[in-house]
């Protein structure tokens, strides 16, 4: 589609029109404005390649092959703001001890911090600054609230360290090949599911572009095209579809196959369906990619396909098989930004289930795959053999699983039961991937309204015990969300807070409040390998873990 069939498209509201496919435009003239713009984009990349290192690169030790960021990182040139600067005094600290409880920073980690934070929320909009310290609540854009100053949303949450942290081990070592052999490591990818908290891929993509600035953009990762009840609808990338229908596993009654793949849903093309992936933004060079793979399956009763990119003549695909088989078509294009097609062809249609967006280059991908509603014990109905071969074929160092809140509500439900079944999950990603590393994030505070005020529901507490007593039998590790958080009443306090953090349903958290999540798993994951690799004199402490106040009120005179 033309950049501006596309932006228009994108105009209705965020809804995709059909009829925008047959427009009478003439293609020729779209294609060449296409073309120039992103021939002009490509031009600057490579203007900006041929610029001097950053003062952030410079700082970084070590030697690193060409085009490869280290493990200490490497920052782009083009945005000056990330030039490194001496911490504030009362943050610098010489003699910072490997406490595991505490996070592990450098200048340069917390600019990176920063400007992940940025990426999401916009310009001077992070609830940390650039030196670790908590931006005061006058300087964000507030919502009007009566009564009480309340308390400042960018304060709240705590550090809280991975239980059983030696279970990162695989994930640490592969990282350290990463950086320092990316001949014989090109990917470091990590699958993170779990259900609605996880399908707004805002803590995740939090994860994605820190880790990105620190190893190198692998690319985007895996796109389902289907979420529940919809169309794949990231920040990043969109889909659209036209004569498909979505199959995921909380569908009522879901269906008997369990044909769902890697993320646990599939879209099923009826006769001339078509299906669309693009980049939200084909001038943003962080969403550049150049190597694709088509997920998509074979069945008795499916028809041939076609995929063509860019608009280029399309490719035919043979869809049928005897028995349900899994197949793939992998593609590469020059990095830039592109646009994929399916068609269906035939009144069979076809399962599809995903394309992975990658780079050349090596580099951190984050595949994530949640599905709003969805229980842990969900994924025991996907078909087995399907899913171990998808995921066996992304090969992730490290998976997250991110449930437990829409299990609180399963009062009916004996606990033991849900730690059988939660049982049966670890086991079945112990068998596709035993070795890799991986970590149950446990729900955060979801308080109940009794009376005008809210508490803490019993399951939640029955579940974090289940799940801390699980992971370990697993080799999993544990994050405490609840804790994490503030534990009891947390939740009343973050959808109160100036700005918020909680969303009002006090279920969901904000988009700042996915972020400051985002903030503290990722410090925390990386908080053992960052303590082999920052000398002690390098370290400095955030305002946090300096003694700041927990709660900072609106306009605290304490904060500069």
């Amino acid at each position: 589609m033309g950049v501006g069939r596309r932006a228009r498209a994108r105009g209705r509201s965020g809804k995709w029109a059909a009829k925008a496919f047959d427009k009478s435009v003439s293609s020729r003239f779209i294609n060449t404005v296409t073309l120039v713009r992103r021939q002009l984009a490509r031009a600057l990349l490579g203007l900006s390649a041929l610029s001097g290192p950053s003062a952030a690169a410079q700082a970084s030790s070590g030697a690193s092959s060409p085009g490869v960021t280290p493990a200490a990182a490497v920052l782009p040139a083009r945005d000056s703001r990330l030039q490194l600067a001496p911490a504030p005094p009362e943050l610098a600290g010489a003699e910072l001890s490997d406490d595991p409880a505490m996070p592990l920073f450098s200048p340069l980690l917390l600019r990176l911090r920063w400007r992940a934070q940025e990426r999401i929320l916009g310009r001077d909009q992070a609830v940390e600054d650039e030196f670790g310290r908590i931006v005061p609540a006058r300087q964000i854009v507030l919502e009007q609230s009566d009564g009480p100053p309340p308390p400042n949303g960018n304060a709240l949450g705590r550090f809280v360290p991975i239980e059983n942290e030696a279970s990162l081990g695989h994930f640490h070592a592969a990282l350290e090949q990463l950086a320092t052999h990316p001949e014989q490591k090109n990917k470091l990818r990590i699958a993170v599911y779990g259900a609605s908290h996880t399908q707004a891929d805002v803590y995740s993509s939090y994860l994605r572009h820190y880790l990105q600035s620190r190893f190198g953009n692998g690319g985007a990762g895996f796109i389902p095209f289907a979420v529940e009840r919809s169309w794949s609808s990231r920040s990043d990338f969109k889909v659209r579809a036209r004569g498909f229908k979505t199959e995921y596993v909380q569908q009522k009654p879901p269906p008997p196959h369990g044909s769902f793949g890697l993320s646990g849903m599939a879209a099923v093309g009826g006769p001339h369906g078509r299906i669309q992936l693009s980049p939200e933004n084909d001038t943003d060079p962080e969403l550049t990619a150049s190597q694709y793979g088509l997920f998509y399956a074979a069945e008795p009763e499916s028809d041939e396909l076609t995929i063509s990119v860019d608009g280029d003549t399309p490719v035919p695909l043979s869809a049928r098989s005897a028995q349900l088989e899994a197949r793939y078509y992998t593609f590469e294009r020059p990095l830039g930004w592109h646009d994929v097609e399916i068609r269906t062809l035939g009144p069979g249609g076809a399962r599809l289930f995903g394309v992975s967006v990658e780079r050349a280059q090596p580099g951190i991908v984050i595949d994530t795959l949640g599905i709003r509603g969805t229980r842990a014990a969900n994924m025991l109905v996907w078909d087995q053999a399907l899913w171990e071969e998808h995921l066996r074929r992304r090969a992730p160092d490290l998976v997250l699983l991110a449930y437990g809140t829409n299990e609180t509500t399963d009062r009916s439900q004996p606990i033991a039961e849900y730690a059988r079944e939660l049982g049966q999950v670890l086991g079945r990603l112990r068998q596709a991937l035993p070795d890799a590393s991986c970590v149950l994030v446990g729900p955060g505070d979801f308080p109940k309204e009794e009376n005008g005020s809210w508490s803490t529901r019993p399951r939640l507490l029955e579940i974090i015990r289940e799940q801390r007593l699980l992971a370990p039998q697993f080799g999993c590790g544990f994050w405490d969300a609840y804790a994490f958080m503030g534990g009891e009443g947390s939740m009343a306090e973050w959808v109160r807070a100036n700005p918020r953090l909680g969303a009002p349903d006090h279920i969901h958290l904000s988009q700042r409040g996915y972020v400051r999540m985002g903030l503290v798993l990722g410090d925390a994951l990386m908080r053992a390998y960052d303590a082999r690799h920052l000398p002690p004199s390098g370290r400095v402490q955030s305002q946090r873990e300096a003694g700041a106040p927990a709660s900072a009120a609106i306009g605290s005179a304490a904060l500069p």
